[in-house]
């Protein structure tokens, strides 16, 4: 007996010994190593060669390292890059090749040689263009069933997710997001195979037709994240009779498109959240009241992308805010911008001591009240963003005690006061400020120094004046000013240039400033700078070199352009309504990217350099109202996707080109007062975006173009060329409309208010008005005035129906005016003066309307008769003649008057023929008077011819 124990002891000590033994040698590192663990298997080696083989392009050398020869410790895969073994067995168990969010690294596809890689846990291949020749999510990564990790995200697969996914049974962490969707799935009962996972990411995957996917969540009760944004769900007004998700922490379901009343929601009663975030699911309707027992909540999100601010008096968008947050004490990040909450801004403020909250965002809604005192409390407050509502009062010097504040926005409310250095006394961290567009009085002192460095500065339309702002000076590292409209009456500091030379936007428009610009400006960083309406004058001096947008508008520069020898970056010039002289320099063409050049209103001369416009990406060219000469532009050929076009009064001169046809995407294109003549090319219908078209006063002659259906946007029919909005402050457009020149506002608002208009006017246009003229249904403006049209009136004009504006007088026009002008509802203005129109005018409401407040509309039409002129129209004639010697009411008229003159004339010559006939005395004084008048006529001819000749020897 005791021979067993001792041989059990002995046997006890061995394996003890042997255990200890096993875990040093684990512990000790290995040679040339940091870890003692046995080379890889080789098997596995060779199904990571046979991955990097599949691998087409690594530009980064990520599996540089992943090669079969070299020295022993090379050929060891655990020690691969991205490669991690386990140190007891040797057997790959993560795979790590994930990239960032700024490119793929790698590209090719996932060879199915992973498969061979039976111990893997962990496999990464993120942001990687890894989706191969099929672009699909291999189904056989659903054979890696020891897989804990799987990250797929970033890699543009499309097509549907595979339902092997569901075999990873021990999966936990699964993230198939994109950035650029692609991929869908109809069903998502596979995930219920994987009941132990916790963070599931599938953000952009089109789960449009999944219609119980939150009861196919509700069935993963171990989840813990759950990504679905930009998935276009339909709703998430499913209803579940038991909630499992009693461990969920992070929702994320932004940018779905739910559509129904928020309190429906399924989620609300998940009071383990932390992270939710539902911005831009078109919820509408009331908050629900369970909102207020989500005590863990961290960060709630429920903003929008953009605001729907066509819905001010809808109850369906705006809500009012009766939830109590006052227990939501973990708040960390609150934002409700674009919500259309209405109500007072303070009942949205959670109160709570201490306040943990760091970012708060109600901006964009319609909150009224006053910004309460006790917001000094947020001590905690990083980012305070309430622009764009309707709160009122002043700005409490309580937000100066927010010492970790860095971002400020007030903007666009209607607060007023005066703001002074006391509401910055304590703001250290402050970067970002924006208080523009409410009626502020900034009053701070020169000599301050404020306690942070600001990035941003905006106090557009607030009150700085009338000296320019010496304060600003000590902050050297503003990158951001935006002081326009601030009524500053005062010159640039002398300290501007060195004080500003890290600015890289720069607005100080619509103020008073005068002086000179800066002669050091070229030395400044800046990118952007508009300085248009002001009185600045002299010359124009070196651009900054990195300047790429430049409005000096509106001011008093003279002397020459800039030189484009330093500023070739320009994309952006305008320097309309200035004084600047002399000719367009040859360096302009140095601007490769310029998008927009509006010289208008100067007194520039001569020809434009025929290198100008060299690039395609012009869209705007305006050099109107200056005495600029020669044919029309041969550069505009070269600007393809030119969508305005003003060479308005000018010098230009010869016939319009026939490549005039090929610039399609032309929107707006003005041409009046010059001294261009010939026919217009018919090719001009190619403009099928074109909406503005103004070629009056000129010597354009022939007949108007026919194609006009080709005029697409003129018609109602759909541009593919359409623009985006250009976000500059451009020169006016003004247009001959109901009768006198009008301005009618900026070429944005035209192009925006899709204003369509044909002006030929005062030219010398001949032939017919074409009949396919009617299918402009969407002209609003149409003046063929002052030229030599004839024919009738098309006769379906009335088919015009968004008509406003129409002239046709002073041409030669005949016929009668058409019944369907009646029929034109919009019409607000008609002028047919002076043409040869015959017949019964066309009653009707409309036009009586018209007349009353333009009688002269039908004078100059002898022929026109009935309502509303006094000359009545006869049963027996269409077209009878009007005036003082008219048919009267007894039937007697004009007729009548030239059948007697006709015969007084006959009587009268032969009474003169009978008297000579018959009386000898008179026969023969006639002819001496007619041989005496020979003579005379003899004489006078020879003379002449005489003098002449000598002249000429």
């Amino acid at each position: 007996m005791h021979r067993l124990a001792a041989a059990m002891l002995v046997l006890l000590c061995c394996c003890c010994l042997f255990l200890a033994t096993q875990q040093q040698q684990q512990l000790q590192p290995a040679a040339g190593g940091n870890r003692a663990s046995p080379s890889c298997i080789p098997h596995e080696r060779d199904a990571l060669l046979a991955f990097k083989h599949g691998v087409t392009s690594d530009p980064d050398g990520v599996l540089s390292s992943w090669r079969r020869d070299g020295r022993h410790d090379e050929q060891d895969c655990c020690r691969w890059r991205g490669v991690r073994c386990s140190n007891r067995t040797g057997h790959v168990h993560e795979l790590r090749l994930g990239s960032t969010f700024d490119g793929p690294d790698l590209a090719g596809q996932i060879s199915p040689s992973l498969i061979a890689l039976d111990h893997l846990e962990h496999l990464d291949l993120s942001w990687n263009y890894l989706a191969g020749p099929t672009g699909r999510l291999p189904e056989f990564l659903g054979s890696l069933k020891n897989l804990k990790y799987l990250n797929l995200s970033g890699i543009p697969f499309y097509g549907g997710v595979p339902p092997q996914l569901g075999n990873l049974s021990r999966l936990q962490y699964l993230d198939l997001s994109s950035w650029m969707g692609g991929m869908n799935s109809m069903d998502l009962s596979w995930l219920t195979h994987i009941p132990s996972i916790q963070y599931l990411n599938l953000n952009r995957v089109d789960l449009s037709t999944v219609a119980d996917w939150p009861r196919v969540m509700n069935m993963l009760p171990s989840l813990r994240a759950l990504h679905l944004s930009g998935c276009s769900l339909a709703s998430a007004n499913q209803s579940l009779p038991h909630l499992n998700l009693t461990y969920l922490e992070e929702l994320h379901a932004s940018g779905n498109s739910f559509h129904h009343p928020m309190v429906t929601s399924w989620f609300w009663n998940i009071t383990s959240l932390r992270f939710l975030y539902l911005s831009s699911t078109s919820m509408y309707g009331q908050f629900p009241d369970a909102l207020g027992d989500m005590t863990s909540l961290q960060v709630l999100d429920l903003s929008n992308d953009y605001c729907l601010y066509d819905y001010h008096d809808d109850d369906k968008n705006m809500r009012r805010m009766i939830t109590n947050l006052k227990n939501l004490c973990n708040l960390e990040v609150l934002n409700l911008e674009c919500t259309l909450l209405y109500g007072d801004v303070a009942e949205l403020l959670p109160r709570c001591s201490p306040n943990k909250l760091q970012e708060l965002d109600l901006g964009s809604n319609h909150l009224t009240g006053t910004l309460p005192r006790w917001m000094g409390q947020f001590m905690s407050l990083v980012v305070l963003n309430l622009g764009w509502n309707y709160i009122t009062g002043h700005v409490p010097y309580e937000i100066g005690k927010l010492s970790k504040l860095t971002h400020l926005d007030l903007s666009i409310n209607k607060l007023d006061g005066t703001i002074t250095e006391e509401h910055f006394a304590s703001a250290g961290s402050l970067q970002y400020i924006d208080l523009s567009y409410n009626a502020l009085k900034i009053e701070i002192s020169s000599d301050w120094q404020p306690p942070s460095k600001l990035d941003t500065v905006n106090f557009a339309s607030c009150q700085m004046g009338p000296l320019f702002p010496g304060w600003l000076q000590w902050n050297v590292s503003i990158a951001y000013l935006d002081i326009s409209s601030a009524g500053i009456a005062d010159r640039l500091p002398q300290w501007f240039s060195d004080a500003f030379s890290n600015v890289w936007f720069m607005n100080i428009s619509n103020n008073q400033l005068n002086g000179t610009l800066p002669a050091d400006m070229g030395s400044m960083s800046l990118q952007e700078l508009d300085l248009r309406s002001n009185k600045l004058t002299g010359q124009i001096p070196t651009l900054p070199p990195n300047i790429h947008t430049l409005d000096l508008s509106n001011n008093f520069l003279s002397g020459p352009l800039p030189s484009a020898t330093r500023s070739a970056n320009l994309t952006h010039l305008s320097l309309f309504s200035n004084r600047l002289t002399g000719h367009i320099p040859e360096s302009f063409c140095k601007y490769q990217q310029l998008v927009v050049l509006d010289l208008s209103n100067n007194f520039l001369e001569g020809e434009p350099p025929m290198c100008l416009g060299v690039t395609e990406c012009m869209e705007l060219v305006a050099l109107s109202n200056n005495s600029l000469s020669g044919k029309f532009p041969s550069f505009l050929q070269k600007l393809t996707n030119v969508h305005f076009l003003d060479l308005s009064w000018n010098k230009f001169s010869g016939r319009l080109p026939m490549w005039i046809g090929s610039l399609t995407s032309l929107r707006v294109i003005r041409l009046s007062h010059n001294k261009f003549f010939g026919s217009i090319p018919v090719n001009i219908t190619n403009l099928s975006c074109l909406q503005y078209m103004d070629l009056n006063n000129n010597k354009i002659s022939g007949s108007l173009p026919i194609y006009l259906s080709n005029l697409k946007f003129m018609t109602n029919l759909f541009c593919s060329d359409a623009i985006e909005v250009i976000d500059s402050h451009l020169n006016s457009l003004s247009t001959v409309w109901k009768g006198q020149e009008l301005n009618y506002g900026s070429i944005k608002r035209i192009v925006e208010t899709s204003m369509t208009s044909i002006d030929l006017s005062s030219n010398d246009l001949t032939g017919e008005i074409p009949e396919e003229i009617v299918v402009l249904e969407a002209l609003v403006n149409l003046n063929l005035s002052r030229n030599h049209l004839t024919g009738v009136i098309p006769k379906k004009i009335g088919e015009m129906r968004s008509l406003q504006s129409l002239d046709l007088s002073r041409n030669m026009l005949s016929g009668e005016i058409p019944a369907t002008l009646s029929n034109m509802t919009f019409l607000s203005y008609l002028e047919l003066s002076y043409n040869d129109l015959t017949g019964r005018i066309p009653s009707g409401v409309q036009l009586d309307t018209l007349y009353a407040e333009y009688p002269s509309m039908y004078i100059g039409n002898v022929g026109l008769c009935g309502h509303p002129l006094q000359n009545n129209c006869s049963s027996e004639r269409h077209a009878p003649k009007q005036g003082g010697l008219g048919r009267t009411e007894e039937g007697y008229g004009i007729p009548f008057f030239y059948l007697g003159l006709g015969c007084g004339f006959v009587v009268g010559t032969w009474i003169a023929f009978g008297v000579l006939l018959f009386k000898r005395n008179w026969r023969i004084a006639c002819f001496r008077l007619s041989d005496k008048l020979y003579d005379k006529v003899y004489v006078l001819v020879a003379t002449w011819a005489r003098a002449r000749q000598t002249q000429t020897d």
